[in-house]
């Protein structure tokens, strides 16, 4: 996957010029017009907390990650440009590239290959970040606006859509057509899952398997590929492969019980994204489910009624004290134990500093976990 051509320097203004009149609201042109889109997003910041040590091992790789993401926009036509500088030019974690990154560090020698698998399945995240938000009606991701806070829902979907299409066009470009399928199973199964809890949302039968089985899907199976796929393009061995694939998929799957746990119990000072969107839209994530699968009929009809009226400080209150205390450390317990097991497959993996260093970042994710006890 050839590196494309750096992009002209790409204003909102820009992107919003054309010779037809706008379809969406003045409103919110005008908002898109407030503010010019930042394409200097510095690639050297490394990710952020317990992870930035982790990170350090394979930072010139992660760069090249960052700078990589960042020229995509230069694929698309000149009139959307600007929609995908804004939308990719947010710094996030950036966790599954490094996933990528160290498990090609743990199974050979990091190339190009392993790059490019980091550049496509950060797109592919990047591609269902803008429609969560869509459907959560969230206001702000990675400290500023959503695209759909400042173009609408309409061109936000699209704009989704695109992302995913680019990364799945740009996975074809592997010689071995098994990795560009693995990509765009992981893609399906990301969709699949996005679309059960969205079908289960208000669903009070809801049981913490059924939730399980949506978090695997839409988070796990891409932290998977990018662990699978990172072993399969170092040419490992096919045990050393599936090791690296239950690996990303239990840490993908912790990580998502780590962030619906943060919804309830985070800052949106301290994480620049818009918290509580998950009680709002009806979605019964572990906590809640742990809460009212111990709760009296009192309990759970007054927990309904909350999220029913959106009255989500009050809820999350209820998660946060009393006999509802433990909902939330049970849940952060459940997602460390997931940790634990993950690093367990690791122990017949041969050691080098990158295998050492995925061993590092499920102690990183579980210090993330500990920080968010009640």
């Amino acid at each position: 996957m050839a590196a494309a051509t750096a992009p002209r320097k790409i204003y909102a203004r820009d992107a919003l010029t054309t010779h037809k009149p706008p379809l969406y609201s003045r409103l919110v042109e005008a908002f898109a017009r407030s503010g010019v889109v930042r394409t200097n997003v510095t690639p050297t910041a490394p990710p952020f907390g317990p992870l930035a040590r982790v990170a350090q091992l394979v930072q010139p790789h992660l760069q090249e990650v960052e700078t990589r993401i960042i020229q995509q926009a230069a694929a698309f036509d000149p009139d959307i440009e600007g929609y995908v500088t804004y939308a990719v030019g947010g710094r996030g974690k950036r966790l599954r590239p490094l996933l990528a990154l160290l498990a090609g560090g743990a199974t050979g020698e990091i190339n190009s290959g392993h790059v490019d698998l980091a550049v496509i399945v950060e797109l592919i995240h990047i591609a269902t970040l803008v429609h969560d938000d869509i459907m959560d009606e969230a206001e702000r991701r990675r400290a500023q606006p959503t695209v759909n806070a400042r173009w609408g829902n309409s061109l936000s979907v699209l704009l989704g859509d695109c992302l995913f299409a680019h990364a799945l066009n740009l996975s074809t470009n592997f010689d071995n057509a098994d990795i560009s399928r693995a990509i765009a199973r992981a893609a399906r199964e990301i969709c699949s899952g996005e679309m059960i809890q969205t079908q289960r949302r208000f669903d009070l039968k809801l049981q913490v398997e059924d939730y399980l089985r949506i978090v695997e899907k839409k988070t796990g199976s891409l932290f998977a590929a990018a662990a699978e796929l990172a072993a399969l393009i170092s040419e490992a061995d096919s045990n050393v492969i599936k090791t690296f694939k239950n690996f990303g998929f239990q840490i993908g799957t912790a990580y998502q019980i780590y962030d619906d746990c943060l919804d309830l119990a985070g800052s949106e000072r301290a994480t620049g994204k818009t918290l509580g969107t998950d009680l709002r839209k009806g979605k019964f994530t572990l906590p809640v489910l742990i809460f009212l699968r111990s709760a009296s009929d009192f309990e759970r009809e007054r927990c309904c009624r909350l999220v029913l009226e959106e009255r989500i400080e009050e809820m999350t209150e209820l998660l946060r004290i009393g006999a509802s205390n433990g909902a939330l450390n049970e849940s952060i317990a459940a997602g460390s134990d997931l940790i634990r097991e993950a690093q367990t497959v690791l122990d017949g993996i041969a050691a080098n500093p990158y295998a050492d260093a995925l061993f590092a970042l499920g102690d990183a994710l579980r210090e993330m976990f500990d920080q968010l006890r009640v």
